[in-house]
């Protein structure tokens, strides 16, 4: 079976090779080893600012990969790409693509020629406009990353189901023992894609908030790149925040990241609405026992549960962002039940989810299509 897969990021090349996300890497990969004929497609840029995630290698994977190189011609490019892309669709027996994306016009063409075609869909938005759903009610399978989006393809009446996370970690990773001490000075932690969607702006305002009402027990560990990250790390500096804000980088090592989160006494991850599905970084949190304050936007709200598992914030909000800060840390004692919560959570969510993704994908395309 050939299977064609359009994730929503571009490959980015320098001269070592063509790469792409880790978690997608793995999956294409895993795809494979089931005996499909798999291909990538997409655009090629070069390495810059915004592919500082894309650390797994395409070449040398036995996997046909095509792209088309994006240059300063937008318009001329996406003609191109696709052109090329109808081509591969064409060749292929099943098109396997991530929503959001900008190829989701292809979707269309499968329509046309009759060609079956699933939709994964990672995130909320543009998921109830009347475009997205023609495509996924034509869809053959579409699987998501929440039951949140699950039950609403299922009011569409897609052949639907839940992914188990892409992450890198297991319910083997749950921390049982942690400790929840008042240490004089709390460690406040942020790890993800440096842009203001995600509530970095609101988390820095927050903090210089609670500087200048005198709380003086509070650090930052800022961990992550992105295409703000000059503006944020100016936006620490004028504010006079360096001496409490620390940028850490870019780090992809499971265990140094697994340290800083056990090191952590809050995770932080206040993000804005119309831009998540369920961020990874908060089964993360829960799996090392890290307290987390942060939004209910997108899916975040199936499993994430107001005083219960975690602390919810008003979107957008930097004096409700600091409030909850401040609250949590004058009553930090309480985090210990919260925590505990979290981790049941995870490890019950982990282990309904058994099946990953490359599997339950090539198990269901032979039970719908071959």
């Amino acid at each position: 079976m050939k299977i064609l897969v359009i994730n929503n990021n571009a490959m980015f090349e320098n001269e070592q090779g063509l790469y792409i996300f880790k978690n997608t890497g793995e999956f294409l990969l895993g795809l494979k080893e089931t005996g499909a004929e798999v291909e990538t497609f997409h655009f090629r840029m070069k390495m810059g600012e915004n592919s500082f995630m894309a650390t797994f290698n395409l070449l040398n994977k036995g996997l046909k990969i095509t792209s088309v190189f994006r240059d300063k011609f937008k318009y001329i490019n996406y003609i191109k790409a696709y052109i090329i892309g109808i081509k591969r669709l064409l060749k292929s027996d099943f098109l396997y693509i991530f929503y959001p994306n900008s190829f989701i016009f292809l979707s269309m063409v499968a329509v046309v020629f009759h060609k079956p075609y699933g939709i994964y869909v990672r995130g909320e938005q543009g998921i109830e406009s009347r475009t997205s759903k023609f495509f996924f009610k034509h869809a053959r399978i579409v699987l998501t990353v929440s039951p949140v989006f699950t039950e609403k393809m299922k009011s569409y009446k897609c052949k639907t189901d839940t992914i188990r996370p892409m992450i890198n970690y297991s319910i083997d990773d749950i921390v049982k023992d942690r400790k929840y001490e008042n240490k004089g000075v709390f460690k406040l932690l942020f790890l993800g894609r440096i842009e203001n969607q995600k509530g970095i702006t609101d988390l820095i305002m927050a903090i210089k908030l609670l500087k200048d009402s005198n709380v003086n027990s509070i650090n930052l560990d800022i961990i992550g790149d992105g295409p703000d990250i000059v503006t944020i790390k100016k936006m620490v500096s004028d504010l006079n925040l360096k001496s409490i804000v620390t940028f850490h980088g870019s780090i992809l090592d499971k265990v140094k990241i697994q340290d800083y989160y056990k090191k952590a006494d809050i995770f932080v991850f206040p993000t804005h609405p119309n831009h998540e599905g369920f961020p990874r970084v908060l089964y993360e949190a829960m799996i090392f026992g890290t307290p987390i304050i942060g939004t209910s936007v997108g899916a975040i709200s199936y499993l994430m549960k107001d005083k219960y598992n975690y602390y919810e914030v008003v979107p957008k909000n930097f004096e409700s962002l600091a409030n909850k800060i401040l609250d949590v840390i004058n009553n930090y004692e309480n985090c210990a039940i919260i925590a505990k919560n979290a981790m049941k959570t995870v490890f019950d969510y982990l282990s309904e989810k058994k099946e990953s993704h490359h599997i339950q994908l090539i198990r269901l395309i032979k039970t719908e299509i071959v």
